[in-house]
């Protein structure tokens, strides 16, 4: 009969790759869901007013955007950081 229990390299695998979805989606989710509201005002905005211009709704997003990173691409780039240095330490324990 067959162990089919996974190895402890697998687990940690496993444990790294949902660790890294969790970090992508935390940082996409604080980037993407400003903009999402920022383009949603700007469009009613636009079309309340009946203005179609690109650059008109191009701005807002862009100064959105950069309003989310200086407030939380300290906290984005910690946490990445911090992911990579368990994640090495974690594999160069695996290998040992």
């Amino acid at each position: 009969m067959t162990n089919l229990a996974p190895a402890p390299d697998d687990v940690m695998l496993a444990d790294l790759a949902r660790e890294a979805i969790m970090l992508f989606a935390g940082s996409a989710t604080l980037i993407l869901l400003p903009l999402l509201v920022v383009a949603i005002l700007v469009g009613l905005v636009q079309t309340i007013f009946s203005v179609q211009e690109s650059s008109i709704s191009f701005l807002p997003k862009l100064a959105a955007l950069v309003l989310v990173l200086a407030v939380s691409g300290e906290a984005m780039l910690m946490n990445l950081a911090e992911f990579l240095s368990l994640g090495l330490t974690d594999m160069v324990g695996a290998i040992r």
